[in-house]
Protein backbone atom coordinates (compact mmCIF):
# COMPACT_ATOMS: atom_id res chain seq x y z
CA UNK A 1 0.00 0.00 0.00
CA UNK A 2 1.30 3.35 -1.13
CA UNK A 3 1.79 6.18 1.41
CA UNK A 4 -0.73 8.03 -0.45
CA UNK A 5 -3.28 5.42 0.31
CA UNK A 6 -2.44 4.56 3.63
CA UNK A 7 -2.72 8.36 4.63
CA UNK A 8 -6.07 8.22 2.76
CA UNK A 9 -6.94 5.15 4.63
CA UNK A 10 -6.16 7.04 8.02
CA UNK A 11 -8.08 9.91 7.48
CA UNK A 12 -11.16 7.95 6.52
CA UNK A 13 -11.08 5.92 9.48
CA UNK A 14 -10.73 9.02 11.74
CA UNK A 15 -13.56 10.71 9.86
CA UNK A 16 -15.09 7.52 10.32
CA UNK A 17 -14.41 7.18 14.02
CA UNK A 18 -15.67 10.52 14.86
CA UNK A 19 -19.38 9.97 13.08
CA UNK A 20 -19.27 6.76 14.66
CA UNK A 21 -18.93 8.70 17.99
CA UNK A 22 -21.23 11.63 16.87
CA UNK A 23 -23.97 8.54 15.68
CA UNK A 24 -23.83 6.97 19.29
CA UNK A 25 -25.17 9.78 20.75
CA UNK A 26 -28.86 9.81 19.53
CA UNK A 27 -32.13 11.71 20.93
CA UNK A 28 -32.48 9.15 23.08
CA UNK A 29 -28.86 9.50 24.66
CA UNK A 30 -28.91 12.76 25.03
CA UNK A 31 -32.88 12.16 26.70
CA UNK A 32 -30.92 9.90 28.95
CA UNK A 33 -28.47 12.18 30.03
CA UNK A 34 -30.13 14.59 30.96
CA UNK A 35 -32.35 12.30 33.01
CA UNK A 36 -29.24 11.53 34.91
CA UNK A 37 -27.97 14.89 35.22
CA UNK A 38 -31.59 15.49 36.65
CA UNK A 39 -31.71 13.03 38.75
CA UNK A 40 -28.35 14.00 40.40
CA UNK A 41 -29.82 17.40 40.68
CA UNK A 42 -32.77 16.14 42.36
CA UNK A 43 -30.40 14.16 44.75
CA UNK A 44 -28.70 17.27 45.40
CA UNK A 45 -31.41 18.89 46.04
CA UNK A 46 -33.00 16.41 48.27
CA UNK A 47 -30.12 16.45 50.35
CA UNK A 48 -30.48 19.95 50.77
CA UNK A 49 -34.39 19.69 51.92
CA UNK A 50 -33.16 17.21 54.38
CA UNK A 51 -30.58 19.20 56.25
CA UNK A 52 -32.94 22.42 56.28
CA UNK A 53 -35.58 20.57 57.50
CA UNK A 54 -33.46 18.97 59.87
CA UNK A 55 -32.55 22.99 60.61
CA UNK A 56 -36.48 23.53 60.62
CA UNK A 57 -37.33 20.85 62.72
CA UNK A 58 -34.58 21.94 65.64
CA UNK A 59 -36.05 25.39 65.17
CA UNK A 60 -39.20 24.18 65.87
CA UNK A 61 -38.21 22.06 69.47
CA UNK A 62 -36.09 25.00 70.21
CA UNK A 63 -38.83 27.39 69.77
CA UNK A 64 -41.74 25.41 72.21
CA UNK A 65 -38.79 24.40 74.49
CA UNK A 66 -38.06 28.50 74.73
CA UNK A 67 -41.90 28.28 76.27
CA UNK A 68 -40.80 27.40 79.92
CA UNK A 69 -37.36 29.05 79.35
CA UNK A 70 -39.31 32.28 78.50
CA UNK A 71 -41.62 31.79 81.22
CA UNK A 72 -39.13 31.60 83.80
CA UNK A 73 -36.57 34.72 82.03
CA UNK A 74 -39.82 36.69 82.70
CA UNK A 75 -40.30 35.48 86.19
CA UNK A 76 -37.28 36.02 87.62
CA UNK A 77 -36.54 39.43 84.75
CA UNK A 78 -34.88 42.02 86.96
CA UNK A 79 -37.08 44.45 87.05
CA UNK A 80 -34.82 46.85 89.50
CA UNK A 81 -32.06 46.69 92.02
CA UNK A 82 -32.62 48.16 95.40
CA UNK A 83 -29.64 48.65 97.78
CA UNK A 84 -27.88 45.70 96.02
CA UNK A 85 -30.98 43.47 96.12
CA UNK A 86 -32.00 42.54 92.38
CA UNK A 87 -35.62 42.48 92.26
CA UNK A 88 -37.71 39.89 90.45
CA UNK A 89 -40.78 40.53 88.28
CA UNK A 90 -42.26 38.04 90.91
CA UNK A 91 -41.63 40.37 94.49
CA UNK A 92 -42.53 43.60 91.88
CA UNK A 93 -45.50 42.53 90.98
CA UNK A 94 -46.31 41.27 94.25
CA UNK A 95 -45.62 44.67 96.20
CA UNK A 96 -47.39 46.38 92.89
CA UNK A 97 -50.04 44.88 93.53
CA UNK A 98 -50.46 44.50 97.50
CA UNK A 99 -50.01 48.54 97.04
CA UNK A 100 -52.76 49.04 94.53
CA UNK A 101 -54.91 46.94 96.12
CA UNK A 102 -54.69 48.40 99.47
CA UNK A 103 -55.01 52.01 97.76
CA UNK A 104 -58.79 50.82 96.30
CA UNK A 105 -59.93 48.86 99.33
CA UNK A 106 -59.52 52.45 101.50
CA UNK A 107 -60.83 54.95 98.73
CA UNK A 108 -62.98 52.80 96.25
CA UNK A 109 -66.18 54.60 97.67
CA UNK A 110 -64.33 58.23 97.69
CA UNK A 111 -62.57 57.01 94.09
CA UNK A 112 -66.54 55.99 92.71
CA UNK A 113 -68.00 59.73 94.13
CA UNK A 114 -65.90 61.21 91.64
CA UNK A 115 -66.60 59.17 88.47
CA UNK A 116 -63.64 57.18 88.54
CA UNK A 117 -64.04 53.63 87.18
CA UNK A 118 -61.44 51.55 89.76
CA UNK A 119 -60.84 49.02 86.71
CA UNK A 120 -59.25 51.69 84.46
CA UNK A 121 -57.68 53.71 87.60
CA UNK A 122 -53.94 53.05 86.38
CA UNK A 123 -54.27 55.15 83.74
CA UNK A 124 -56.08 57.79 84.96
CA UNK A 125 -54.05 60.87 86.88
CA UNK A 126 -53.16 60.07 90.07
CA UNK A 127 -52.05 64.15 90.49
CA UNK A 128 -50.88 66.91 88.19
CA UNK A 129 -47.12 64.87 87.51
CA UNK A 130 -48.37 60.76 87.91
CA UNK A 131 -50.54 58.72 86.86
CA UNK A 132 -52.00 56.31 89.27
CA UNK A 133 -50.04 53.53 87.31
CA UNK A 134 -46.56 55.66 88.17
CA UNK A 135 -47.73 56.26 91.60
CA UNK A 136 -48.11 52.72 92.40
CA UNK A 137 -44.89 52.11 90.98
CA UNK A 138 -43.21 54.29 93.19
CA UNK A 139 -45.14 53.06 96.17
CA UNK A 140 -44.23 49.52 95.36
CA UNK A 141 -40.42 50.76 95.23
CA UNK A 142 -40.90 52.31 98.66
CA UNK A 143 -42.28 49.52 100.23
CA UNK A 144 -39.37 46.72 99.16
CA UNK A 145 -36.99 49.55 100.14
CA UNK A 146 -38.77 49.28 103.32
CA UNK A 147 -38.42 45.35 103.77
CA UNK A 148 -35.28 45.02 102.51
CA UNK A 149 -34.10 47.73 105.47
CA UNK A 150 -36.27 46.34 107.99
CA UNK A 151 -34.93 42.79 107.01
CA UNK A 152 -31.38 43.92 107.39
CA UNK A 153 -32.85 45.50 111.04
CA UNK A 154 -34.24 42.33 112.04
CA UNK A 155 -30.47 40.05 111.38
CA UNK A 156 -28.51 43.00 113.36
CA UNK A 157 -30.76 42.99 116.25
CA UNK A 158 -31.65 39.29 116.33
CA UNK A 159 -34.59 39.38 116.62
CA UNK A 160 -37.37 36.50 115.73
CA UNK A 161 -41.09 35.57 115.62
CA UNK A 162 -43.08 32.90 114.18
CA UNK A 163 -45.32 33.60 111.90
CA UNK A 164 -46.24 30.31 110.54
CA UNK A 165 -50.27 30.76 111.99
CA UNK A 166 -50.02 33.83 110.46
CA UNK A 167 -49.12 32.42 107.33
CA UNK A 168 -51.61 30.29 107.25
CA UNK A 169 -54.33 32.06 108.08
CA UNK A 170 -54.00 34.39 105.10
CA UNK A 171 -53.54 31.16 102.71
CA UNK A 172 -56.72 30.10 104.12
CA UNK A 173 -58.32 33.75 103.36
CA UNK A 174 -57.11 33.43 99.60
CA UNK A 175 -58.68 30.52 99.39
CA UNK A 176 -61.77 31.13 100.71
CA UNK A 177 -61.73 34.69 98.75
CA UNK A 178 -61.20 32.34 95.69
CA UNK A 179 -64.15 30.16 96.49
CA UNK A 180 -66.41 33.37 96.68
CA UNK A 181 -64.86 34.56 93.45
CA UNK A 182 -65.69 31.34 91.78
CA UNK A 183 -62.03 31.28 90.75
CA UNK A 184 -59.53 28.82 90.57
CA UNK A 185 -57.21 29.30 93.36
CA UNK A 186 -54.40 29.73 90.76
CA UNK A 187 -56.18 32.60 88.89
CA UNK A 188 -57.52 34.25 91.66
CA UNK A 189 -53.29 34.27 92.94
CA UNK A 190 -52.78 35.79 89.27
CA UNK A 191 -55.50 38.19 89.51
CA UNK A 192 -55.04 39.57 92.86
CA UNK A 193 -50.63 39.59 92.92
CA UNK A 194 -49.38 39.72 89.26
CA UNK A 195 -49.01 37.48 86.35
CA UNK A 196 -46.65 34.91 87.56
CA UNK A 197 -48.08 34.61 91.33
CA UNK A 198 -48.82 31.19 92.72
CA UNK A 199 -49.54 30.56 96.10
CA UNK A 200 -46.06 28.59 96.25
CA UNK A 201 -44.21 31.30 94.49
CA UNK A 202 -45.63 33.94 97.11
CA UNK A 203 -45.18 32.19 100.10
CA UNK A 204 -41.52 33.61 100.85
CA UNK A 205 -42.70 36.78 100.43
CA UNK A 206 -45.73 37.00 102.34
CA UNK A 207 -43.74 35.50 105.03
CA UNK A 208 -41.38 37.87 105.06
CA UNK A 209 -43.87 40.61 104.79
CA UNK A 210 -45.72 38.74 108.23
CA UNK A 211 -42.11 39.28 109.86
CA UNK A 212 -41.71 42.81 109.10
CA UNK A 213 -45.24 43.62 110.27
CA UNK A 214 -44.31 41.57 113.78
CA UNK A 215 -41.19 43.86 113.61
CA UNK A 216 -42.29 47.24 112.98
CA UNK A 217 -44.84 47.03 115.89
CA UNK A 218 -42.12 45.86 118.00
CA UNK A 219 -40.35 49.25 117.00
CA UNK A 220 -42.62 51.27 117.12
CA UNK A 221 -44.08 49.71 120.72
CA UNK A 222 -40.61 51.64 121.51
CA UNK A 223 -41.03 55.00 120.61
CA UNK A 224 -43.91 55.23 123.21
CA UNK A 225 -43.73 59.23 124.33
CA UNK A 226 -43.09 60.28 127.77
CA UNK A 227 -46.06 62.54 129.64
CA UNK A 228 -43.52 65.56 129.17
CA UNK A 229 -43.26 64.86 125.18
CA UNK A 230 -47.04 64.25 125.38
CA UNK A 231 -47.87 67.50 126.95
CA UNK A 232 -45.73 69.54 124.84
CA UNK A 233 -46.91 68.37 121.62
CA UNK A 234 -50.62 69.60 123.34
CA UNK A 235 -49.47 72.89 124.53
CA UNK A 236 -48.01 73.02 120.42
CA UNK A 237 -51.00 72.24 118.61
CA UNK A 238 -53.86 72.93 120.81
CA UNK A 239 -56.33 73.74 118.04
CA UNK A 240 -55.88 70.33 116.56
CA UNK A 241 -56.75 68.76 120.02
CA UNK A 242 -59.49 70.86 121.82
CA UNK A 243 -62.73 70.56 121.32
CA UNK A 244 -65.24 73.18 121.52
CA UNK A 245 -68.92 74.11 122.00
CA UNK A 246 -70.62 76.36 120.30
CA UNK A 247 -75.02 77.00 118.84
CA UNK A 248 -75.78 77.28 115.18
CA UNK A 249 -78.38 77.93 112.90
CA UNK A 250 -78.42 77.91 108.99
CA UNK A 251 -80.86 80.37 106.91
CA UNK A 252 -81.22 79.42 103.39
CA UNK A 253 -81.85 81.98 101.23
CA UNK A 254 -85.65 81.22 99.83
CA UNK A 255 -84.62 81.23 95.94
CA UNK A 256 -87.88 82.11 93.09
CA UNK A 257 -88.37 78.58 91.54
CA UNK A 258 -89.44 81.16 88.22
CA UNK A 259 -89.09 84.51 86.87
CA UNK A 260 -89.96 87.38 88.90
CA UNK A 261 -89.99 91.26 88.83
CA UNK A 262 -86.04 91.05 88.73
CA UNK A 263 -85.46 88.40 86.69
CA UNK A 264 -83.46 88.78 83.40
CA UNK A 265 -85.42 89.61 80.06
CA UNK A 266 -86.34 86.39 78.81
CA UNK A 267 -85.78 84.26 81.08
CA UNK A 268 -87.62 81.02 81.80
CA UNK A 269 -88.65 77.87 83.65
CA UNK A 270 -86.08 74.90 81.95
CA UNK A 271 -87.90 71.81 80.10
CA UNK A 272 -86.74 70.40 83.21
CA UNK A 273 -88.15 72.11 85.70
CA UNK A 274 -85.37 73.98 86.55
CA UNK A 275 -84.89 78.05 87.09
CA UNK A 276 -81.49 79.58 87.51
CA UNK A 277 -82.65 82.86 88.96
CA UNK A 278 -80.88 86.62 87.80
CA UNK A 279 -78.41 87.99 90.45
CA UNK A 280 -80.71 90.38 91.19
CA UNK A 281 -83.46 88.11 92.06
CA UNK A 282 -80.04 86.10 94.49
CA UNK A 283 -79.58 89.42 95.88
CA UNK A 284 -83.11 89.91 97.13
CA UNK A 285 -83.27 86.74 98.39
CA UNK A 286 -80.35 86.79 100.31
CA UNK A 287 -80.97 90.38 101.23
CA UNK A 288 -84.07 88.86 103.15
CA UNK A 289 -81.86 85.63 104.41
CA UNK A 290 -79.75 88.29 106.26
CA UNK A 291 -82.90 89.91 107.87
CA UNK A 292 -83.43 86.23 109.09
CA UNK A 293 -79.89 85.42 110.03
CA UNK A 294 -80.06 89.22 112.18
CA UNK A 295 -82.63 88.53 114.28
CA UNK A 296 -81.50 84.59 114.83
CA UNK A 297 -78.34 85.99 116.16
CA UNK A 298 -80.49 87.96 119.00
CA UNK A 299 -81.62 84.20 120.47
CA UNK A 300 -78.79 82.26 118.76
CA UNK A 301 -77.82 80.81 122.38
CA UNK A 302 -81.90 80.03 123.21
CA UNK A 303 -82.83 78.54 119.98
CA UNK A 304 -79.38 77.46 118.27
CA UNK A 305 -78.48 73.86 117.09
CA UNK A 306 -76.33 72.71 119.77
CA UNK A 307 -72.50 71.41 119.17
CA UNK A 308 -70.77 70.12 121.81
CA UNK A 309 -67.34 68.59 122.06
CA UNK A 310 -66.22 68.96 118.66
CA UNK A 311 -62.81 68.92 117.60
CA UNK A 312 -61.46 71.96 115.28
CA UNK A 313 -61.06 69.42 112.47
CA UNK A 314 -65.02 68.41 112.37
CA UNK A 315 -66.73 72.33 112.69
CA UNK A 316 -67.54 73.18 109.57
CA UNK A 317 -65.12 74.67 107.72
CA UNK A 318 -66.63 78.58 106.64
CA UNK A 319 -66.76 78.62 110.42
CA UNK A 320 -64.29 77.13 111.69
CA UNK A 321 -61.57 80.07 111.81
CA UNK A 322 -64.42 82.24 113.63
CA UNK A 323 -64.36 79.27 116.22
CA UNK A 324 -60.78 78.32 116.46
CA UNK A 325 -59.73 82.19 116.67
CA UNK A 326 -57.49 81.73 120.20
CA UNK A 327 -59.18 85.40 120.74
CA UNK A 328 -62.86 84.08 121.25
CA UNK A 329 -64.90 83.78 123.99
CA UNK A 330 -68.23 82.41 125.77
CA UNK A 331 -70.95 84.90 124.43
CA UNK A 332 -69.55 86.28 121.24
CA UNK A 333 -71.65 85.59 118.01
CA UNK A 334 -71.00 85.90 114.44
CA UNK A 335 -73.23 85.65 111.26
CA UNK A 336 -71.45 84.48 108.05
CA UNK A 337 -72.28 84.45 104.81
CA UNK A 338 -72.06 81.32 101.88
CA UNK A 339 -72.55 82.57 98.57
CA UNK A 340 -72.19 78.89 97.66
CA UNK A 341 -75.12 77.42 99.45
CA UNK A 342 -76.98 81.04 99.15
CA UNK A 343 -77.35 80.71 103.07
CA UNK A 344 -76.00 82.03 106.37
CA UNK A 345 -74.62 80.69 109.21
CA UNK A 346 -75.77 81.96 112.38
CA UNK A 347 -72.83 81.21 115.12
CA UNK A 348 -72.77 81.65 119.05
CA UNK A 349 -69.65 80.65 120.74
CA UNK A 350 -69.57 78.63 124.08
CA UNK A 351 -66.72 77.59 125.34
CA UNK A 352 -63.33 76.29 124.28
CA UNK A 353 -61.35 73.03 126.21
CA UNK A 354 -58.98 70.08 126.73
CA UNK A 355 -61.42 67.30 126.87
CA UNK A 356 -60.53 65.23 129.79
CA UNK A 357 -63.30 62.59 129.68
CA UNK A 358 -61.44 59.71 130.88
CA UNK A 359 -61.04 56.64 128.30
CA UNK A 360 -61.68 52.89 128.47
CA UNK A 361 -59.06 49.85 128.66
CA UNK A 362 -60.02 46.77 127.78
CA UNK A 363 -59.00 43.07 126.98
CA UNK A 364 -60.97 41.91 124.08
CA UNK A 365 -60.67 38.30 122.45
CA UNK A 366 -62.71 38.17 119.01
CA UNK A 367 -63.83 35.02 117.55
CA UNK A 368 -65.61 34.09 114.39
CA UNK A 369 -67.85 31.17 116.11
CA UNK A 370 -70.31 31.52 118.65
CA UNK A 371 -69.02 30.04 121.47
CA UNK A 372 -68.71 33.74 123.63
CA UNK A 373 -70.36 31.25 126.94
CA UNK A 374 -68.00 28.28 126.58
CA UNK A 375 -64.89 30.34 126.56
CA UNK A 376 -66.32 32.68 129.86
CA UNK A 377 -66.75 29.09 131.21
CA UNK A 378 -63.49 27.91 130.99
CA UNK A 379 -62.39 31.68 132.14
CA UNK A 380 -64.20 30.78 135.49
CA UNK A 381 -62.99 27.44 135.95
CA UNK A 382 -59.01 29.07 135.35
CA UNK A 383 -60.09 30.81 138.30
CA UNK A 384 -61.42 34.02 136.83
CA UNK A 385 -57.79 36.39 137.01
CA UNK A 386 -56.41 38.74 134.32
CA UNK A 387 -53.81 36.05 133.89
CA UNK A 388 -56.34 33.31 132.84
CA UNK A 389 -58.01 35.52 130.16
CA UNK A 390 -54.62 36.73 128.69
CA UNK A 391 -54.16 32.93 128.22
CA UNK A 392 -57.51 32.53 126.11
CA UNK A 393 -56.56 35.24 124.59
CA UNK A 394 -53.94 33.19 123.15
CA UNK A 395 -56.05 30.58 122.67
CA UNK A 396 -58.69 31.87 120.83
CA UNK A 397 -58.42 34.90 119.31
CA UNK A 398 -58.62 35.34 115.89
CA UNK A 399 -56.83 38.90 115.62
CA UNK A 400 -54.01 38.73 118.06
CA UNK A 401 -52.64 42.53 116.91
CA UNK A 402 -53.29 43.71 120.36
CA UNK A 403 -50.45 42.73 122.98
CA UNK A 404 -52.22 39.99 125.49
CA UNK A 405 -55.11 41.71 123.92
CA UNK A 406 -54.95 44.67 125.58
CA UNK A 407 -56.56 47.97 124.05
CA UNK A 408 -56.25 51.36 125.78
CA UNK A 409 -57.97 54.99 125.09
CA UNK A 410 -61.02 53.18 124.24
CA UNK A 411 -64.29 55.29 123.66
CA UNK A 412 -67.34 53.44 124.83
CA UNK A 413 -69.67 54.36 121.42
CA UNK A 414 -66.91 52.68 119.53
CA UNK A 415 -67.87 49.40 120.86
CA UNK A 416 -70.13 47.04 118.99
CA UNK A 417 -73.29 46.17 120.46
CA UNK A 418 -74.16 46.60 124.01
CA UNK A 419 -70.98 46.06 125.24
CA UNK A 420 -71.07 50.22 124.84
CA UNK A 421 -73.42 50.61 127.46
CA UNK A 422 -71.74 47.77 129.56
CA UNK A 423 -68.29 49.65 129.96
CA UNK A 424 -69.85 53.35 130.23
CA UNK A 425 -71.71 51.40 133.41
CA UNK A 426 -70.74 53.80 136.74
CA UNK A 427 -70.83 50.28 137.98
CA UNK A 428 -68.22 48.82 136.32
CA UNK A 429 -64.96 47.11 137.90
CA UNK A 430 -61.73 45.85 136.88
CA UNK A 431 -62.22 41.94 136.19
CA UNK A 432 -65.97 41.99 135.09
CA UNK A 433 -66.14 40.52 131.53
CA UNK A 434 -69.08 40.11 129.51
CA UNK A 435 -70.04 38.26 125.91
CA UNK A 436 -71.26 39.92 122.64
CA UNK A 437 -72.16 37.92 119.60
CA UNK A 438 -72.79 39.96 116.35
CA UNK A 439 -75.27 37.92 114.13
CA UNK A 440 -74.65 40.39 110.92
CA UNK A 441 -70.79 39.55 111.31
CA UNK A 442 -70.68 36.55 113.26
CA UNK A 443 -68.41 37.53 115.51
CA UNK A 444 -68.22 37.45 119.68
CA UNK A 445 -66.35 39.45 121.07
CA UNK A 446 -65.14 38.70 125.11
CA UNK A 447 -64.56 41.77 126.67
CA UNK A 448 -62.59 41.88 129.89
CA UNK A 449 -62.53 45.59 131.95
CA UNK A 450 -59.31 46.51 133.02
CA UNK A 451 -60.65 50.19 134.47
CA UNK A 452 -60.58 54.28 133.10
CA UNK A 453 -57.58 55.48 130.28
CA UNK A 454 -56.04 58.64 129.92
CA UNK A 455 -58.54 61.23 128.19
CA UNK A 456 -58.42 60.85 124.60
CA UNK A 457 -56.62 63.69 123.31
CA UNK A 458 -53.79 61.65 125.73
CA UNK A 459 -54.11 58.60 123.07
CA UNK A 460 -54.45 61.04 119.82
CA UNK A 461 -50.38 62.51 120.52
CA UNK A 462 -49.42 59.38 122.09
CA UNK A 463 -50.23 57.49 118.61
CA UNK A 464 -49.24 60.13 116.79
CA UNK A 465 -45.59 60.42 118.24
CA UNK A 466 -45.21 57.16 118.22
CA UNK A 467 -46.46 57.08 114.29
CA UNK A 468 -43.56 59.71 113.77
CA UNK A 469 -40.54 58.15 116.07
CA UNK A 470 -41.53 55.02 113.18
CA UNK A 471 -41.05 57.21 110.04
CA UNK A 472 -38.01 58.91 111.14
CA UNK A 473 -36.58 55.69 112.22
CA UNK A 474 -37.81 54.48 108.35
CA UNK A 475 -36.14 57.07 106.63
CA UNK A 476 -33.42 57.06 108.64
CA UNK A 477 -32.67 53.22 107.37
CA UNK A 478 -34.16 53.63 104.29
CA UNK A 479 -32.03 56.83 103.20
CA UNK A 480 -29.10 54.60 102.17
CA UNK A 481 -30.90 52.26 99.91
CA UNK A 482 -30.82 53.58 96.07
CA UNK A 483 -32.72 52.68 92.98
CA UNK A 484 -31.46 51.59 90.01
CA UNK A 485 -33.34 51.30 86.74
CA UNK A 486 -31.19 51.04 83.95
CA UNK A 487 -34.36 49.21 81.76
CA UNK A 488 -36.36 52.06 82.42
CA UNK A 489 -38.97 49.67 83.88
CA UNK A 490 -40.34 52.42 86.68
CA UNK A 491 -42.61 55.00 84.63
CA UNK A 492 -42.28 57.16 87.51
CA UNK A 493 -38.41 58.58 87.76
CA UNK A 494 -38.38 59.52 84.54
CA UNK A 495 -41.46 61.46 84.83
CA UNK A 496 -40.83 63.29 88.19
CA UNK A 497 -37.44 64.06 86.79
CA UNK A 498 -38.80 65.61 83.80
CA UNK A 499 -41.26 67.35 86.16
CA UNK A 500 -38.75 68.72 88.68
CA UNK A 501 -36.46 70.01 85.81
CA UNK A 502 -39.75 72.14 84.09
CA UNK A 503 -40.48 73.54 87.52
CA UNK A 504 -36.89 74.86 87.79
CA UNK A 505 -36.88 76.32 84.65
CA UNK A 506 -40.39 77.79 85.12
CA UNK A 507 -38.40 79.30 88.75
CA UNK A 508 -35.28 80.16 87.40
CA UNK A 509 -37.48 82.03 83.92
CA UNK A 510 -39.88 84.10 87.03
CA UNK A 511 -36.55 85.04 88.61
CA UNK A 512 -34.86 86.34 85.63
CA UNK A 513 -35.15 90.25 85.43
CA UNK A 514 -36.43 91.04 82.33
CA UNK A 515 -34.08 93.33 80.23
Amino acid sequence: MSEKTESAVKTENTETTEKAEKAVKTHYDIKMEKRKEAKKREKREQLIWKCAGIVVLIAIIAFIASFPIRKYLAMNETVCTIGGRQISRIEYDYNYNMVKNAYINNYSSVLSYYGMDVNTIEDQMYDDVLTFRQYFQKEAVDRIKQTIALNAEIAREGYTADVSEQYEDYAQSMRDAAKEAEMSLGAYYKASLGEFATEKRIEKLVRETLLVAEFSDYKQNGFDPTDEEIDARYTEDADDYDVFDYKMVRIDAELPTEPTELADEGAAVAEDGTYTPSEAEVEAAMAAAKELADEAEATIFEDGEVHEAEKGSVVNYLIRNWVLDPSRKEGDSTIVESDVTNSYYVVGFVSRYKDEAPTLSLRIISTNEDNGAQILSEYAAAGSTEEAFIALYDKYAEDQTAEDGLYEGVTGSALPGDLSAWANDASRVAGDTKSYFDENASITYIAYYVGEGKPSWYYTIKNILMSEGMDSYLAGITEPLTVEDPKGNLEYISVEAAAQLLQQMEELYNTTPAE
